[in-house]
């Protein structure tokens, strides 16, 4: 057999393949958390056989595919290809399919490994891969895996370039007889890499910050979710529709739904805040359903304001809306109008009971701005078509009144409970509310209860529920009695965050009430649910403080991440100008003449780009030492692992020219690794020994064609406690004599 040059054996080619093989395995990592972007089944198997190759590259066995093969594996590959194709347009996910063929490029690839030119065609599918992730990743904690994913990156193109040198280097450097190459002449081969790597990390993300906030937005943000574009992304339960047959709770759901920053202080006797998501007026086959076929639309005037009412208004509150399972427009029942901050919107509709709706779920966080009037502004219609005349038509029911539901035990009921039709109205409709808050509890238990109608068993045989049964039965029982009432569903009271000055309403705070009518009174508000059905803020503790300091990091990162858009950064070059001209005034001596900002009715002051800002509290500085905390945490766990891995006999190399150095011996980088082992033996002739075990490992497992086994990598560190051992009884020896 032909034996190979000596080139071939320091080309560092089994080096570069398991940098390589990192590189891509911890490229698609977070994609299976990402809506099932990428399935779990297909990561493991892609993991599976990327460690299989590296196991392989440390025992020194060649795995190189031949050609053949890997035309096999492509022509096998088509016809999966043309079924996850078209399964993932089904599924409205095209992109997990060219996901799976950029995986399967890789391992092929790597597989097949031959030229210096096919790691730089895996470093660039790396990197497409990594884009893939981060373009699915929402989380804030992405960032963390941005930036090790960064290092990485850099440090495998550094250590590319480094062996590049060291071959070059050393296929020129001239050898002795029979083609050997001096070993004492051999440079190193470890790259002082550590603070150039930091250098650049910290270079890289102090000019992307800059960047990301400068760079032009030609539209508002998207999210890039399931089917490849813009999309929604759901974060949490609420939802449009209601279903009685289904008997799970929301009860201690902590998504956040909407975050609200009030323009004034809440007094502690305000009354409890109800926020209007959707009215329903049809129920059947145990549902409600929304009648939009009469839903009015309302356009804004040339202020974008939305005007629902004509009532006088006395504060505001702003309102960020998460991306939920809904069209609605969450909104106090106090609002007057409305208008949305940093977007355009054409148009929004009312439904029968006046929640106000898009014409789709928006696909990220919005702002909005409610102006708030003393009392509830019910902008519900009696009738289901606005019409001109005074009667309404055979085909136009009255809204409110549909007969759906009805079963002869509930009319039975309903004429018992609420007593003389002769009585006033609304002293029928509070009679029937506190029979339900007095005969009926609360309940979040629903084992064995699989009737056909959850309404009849609510009210006959359980009598027990959660508050969808609760105001489903008043809706209907008020029906019944010929009171017109719709099922509301919303959500009730808010949690207060001391981190940033704004109000949180959860997912847990979602609730359902009743909106009944009286010609004397109009449309009001009632709640059948007893009072410990009904969510309400909890109660100050650690735990909730933690809570609400991972709601406040995450806040940051949608408000300033994921939905930055064209308006906050034409806010952000506002306040760069305001702030250079503040700058320029002090150098010129110039006082600043700042016209008061102009009072709007009401008692408040419109401003479409208010940012919440961040109070002077000592709670603020919380997240700045948790982020401390969990970095020195996560550094000291790193050292941890680091101490108890095994050693490399490069990385022994290199701390054993550290001992030495240290020491207060002349160690340069240029030094060779045999002229260090003699200056060594002669400094410290106790550490000659130990030295001369870590110099010969090191330098066979450079130069020799079969690496160390793991006893032999064991032996490295003990090594080096004697030489440090020895350094230390050396000098102290020393000290003593002197």
């Amino acid at each position: 057999m032909k034996e190979k040059p000596a080139e071939t054996l320091i080309s560092f080619g089994r080096e570069k393949k398991l940098l390589l093989a990192w590189l891509v395995l911890l490229a698609p990592l977070p994609l299976p958390f990402n809506e099932q972007i990428l399935e779990w089944p297909a990561l493991f198997l892609y993991a599976f056989l990327l460690i299989h190759f590296i196991q392989r590259v440390e025992r020194e066995r060649d795995t190189v595919l031949p050609n053949w093969v890997l035309n096999v594996l492509g022509l096998l590959y088509m016809p999966i290809l043309a079924i996850d194709l078209q399964a993932s347009f089904a599924r409205g996910r095209p992109v997990a399919a060219l996901l799976h063929l950029i995986m399967f490029l890789i391992l092929c690839k790597i597989y097949a490994v031959r030229r210096e030119k096919d790691k730089w065609h895996l470093i660039i599918a790396a990197f497409f891969l990594f884009v893939g992730s981060m373009a699915t990743s929402t989380h804030m904690s992405v960032v963390i895996y941005l930036v090790a994913y960064m290092v990485l990156m850099l440090l495998v193109l550094s250590r590319f370039a480094h062996f590049n040198v060291l071959t070059k280097m050393r296929q020129r450097r001239p050898a002795d007889v029979g083609g050997a190459i001096r070993l004492h002449e051999a440079p190193s081969r470890q790259a002082p890499l550590r603070w150039p790597l930091v250098v650049c990390t910290v270079l890289i993300v102090a000019l992307a910050i800059p960047t990301f906030a400068t760079l032009p937005r030609l539209r508002e943000p998207f999210i890039f979710g399931p089917g490849g574009g813009s999309s929604l992304i759901r974060t949490s339960g609420f939802s449009d529709s209601v279903d009685l047959s289904q008997t799970s709770s929301i009860r201690g759901n902590r998504e956040v739904v909407l975050r609200m920053k009030f323009s004034e202080a809440r007094p502690a006797d305000a009354p409890i805040l109800r926020l209007k998501g959707a009215t329903f007026d049809r129920y059947a086959n145990n549902r409600w359903h929304r009648q939009l076929d009469y839903a009015n639309y309302i356009l804004p005037n040339v202020e974008n304001v939305f005007r629902l009412s004509a009532a006088p208004t006395e504060s505001s509150v702003e309102i960020f809306r998460e991306r939920i399972n809904s069209n609605g427009i969450l909104l106090p029942m106090e609002t007057a109008r409305f208008v949305f901050n940093g977007a355009r919107v054409s148009e929004v509709g009312l439904d029968l009971g006046g929640a106000v709706f898009l014409a789709r779920p928006p696909p990220q966080t919005i702002r909005y701005t409610a102006y708030l009037a003393d009392t509830p502004q019910i902008n519900a219609r009696l009738r289901s078509r606005t019409s001109s005349s005074s009667t309404p038509e055979e085909d136009e029911p009255y809204a409110g009144l549909d007969p759906g539901g009805l079963t002869d035990p509930i009319r039975e009921l309903a004429r018992e409970v609420m007593g003389d039709p002769s009585d006033p109205v609304i002293d029928r409709i509070y009679r029937l509310e506190s029979y339900l808050l007095r005969e009926l509890s609360y309940t979040t238990v629903f084992l064995n209860r699989e009737g056909d109608n959850p309404l009849e068993d609510f009210l006959f045989v359980h009598k027990s529920g959660h508050c969808e049964l609760f105001a489903s039965a008043m809706v209907l029982m008020l029906r019944a009695e010929g009171i017109p009432a719709r099922f509301i569903a919303g959500f009730l009271d808010a949690e207060y965050n001391p981190l940033e000055g704004y109000y949180m309403v959860r997912q847990e705070n979602a609730h359902a009430w009743v909106e009944a009518y009286t010609e004397d009174q109009g449309w009001q508000v009632f709640d059948p649910t007893p009072p410990d059905g009904r969510p309400a803020a909890p109660e100050r503790s650690l735990s909730l403080l933690v809570q609400q300091l991972y709601d406040f990091l995450t806040f940051r990162w949608d408000r300033y991440v994921l939905t930055y858009g064209a308006a906050d950064q034409r806010s952000f070059f506002q306040d760069v100008r305001e702030w250079i001209e503040k700058i320029w005034g002090r150098f010129s001596d110039e006082r600043q003449n700042v016209e008061a900002p102009e009072e709007k009715p009401g008692g408040f002051q419109v401003d479409n780009e208010t940012e919440i800002r961040e109070p002077k509290l000592w709670l603020a500085q919380v997240p700045v030492a948790l982020a401390v905390a969990v970095f020195v945490g996560a550094l000291v766990a790193l050292l941890f692992w680091h101490r108890r891995r095994l050693l490399t006999a490069e990385a022994a190399y290199m701390k054993l020219r550290r001992h030495l150095a240290n020491a207060g011996l002349a160690i340069s980088d240029t030094l060779a690794p045999l002229e260090l082992e003699e200056i060594a033996a002669a400094a410290y002739p106790a550490a000659a020994e130990p030295t001369r075990r870590v110099m010969a490992l090191y330098l066979r497992d450079s130069f020799a064609e079969k690496g160390l086994s793991r006893d032999e990598r064991a032996g490295l560190a003990p090594a080096l406690d004697e030489v440090r051992l020895a350094i230390r009884r050396t000098d102290r020896e020393r000290r003593r004599r002197s």
